[in-house]
């Protein structure tokens, strides 16, 4: 009976290392996958035109040494884009990033794009957890609309834009995510 339970106890060893091997190795054949996957998705035309109006693709910051940087100092920053027309003209600078303050269920993910001369073009939620008809109606332009324009390098407060009456900490988690573009525009690529 010992015996038995050590021999089914090897067997299912063996099959639990084999499979934690395979799904190893197919999560790192795919990762580079999933990532252009997810950078395609990102750039739907609705998003370029809501967040840099005229763009059609956001470019990958040329300067890893600073995205690097930027990363090591703001836990919220995911990447640094830079937005082109057709042309391949430079349209401005766009800032992926997560809110710093939570939601009503969780973070937010957020573009916010900035003009070469310092203002915001457009902010775009890429996802969220916010309860639907209420809180995601911070994704909606007529809330979003209000930050185009604004200086891209002065922090914007909480009695500086309407909040969705309701959906205050979804507003806030919104402006928290605003805002922590607006830091990293103004400290490192400004």
């Amino acid at each position: 009976m010992k015996n038995n339970f050590i021999k089914l106890a090897g067997v299912l060893l063996i099959i639990g290392a084999v499979a934690s091997g395979v799904l190893a190795w197919l999560n790192d054949a795919t990762k580079e996958r999933i990532a252009m996957n997810e950078a395609m998705a990102s750039m739907d035309p609705a998003i370029l035109e809501a967040v840099m109006p005229g763009s059609v693709m956001f470019n990958e910051h040329e300067d890893t040494d600073l995205i690097e940087k930027i990363k090591s100092e703001n836990e919220k920053f995911i990447n640094l884009f830079t937005a082109v027309d057709a042309s391949g003209n430079e349209l401005g600078k766009v800032v992926r990033t997560w809110s710093t303050v939570k939601g009503f269920n969780g973070d937010m993910e957020l573009y916010v794009g900035f003009t070469p001369d310092g203002q915001i073009s457009g902010a775009t939620v890429i996802s969220h957890q916010e309860t639907e008809g209420l809180g995601s109606r911070v994704t909606l332009p007529d809330f979003t609309n209000q930050f185009i324009g604004r200086d891209g390098t002065a922090v914007i407060g909480e009695s500086d834009y309407d909040a969705i009456a309701g959906a205050t900490m979804s507003s806030k988690s919104f402006l928290s995510g605003i805002n922590n573009a607006i830091a990293v525009y103004a400290e490192y690529v400004k």
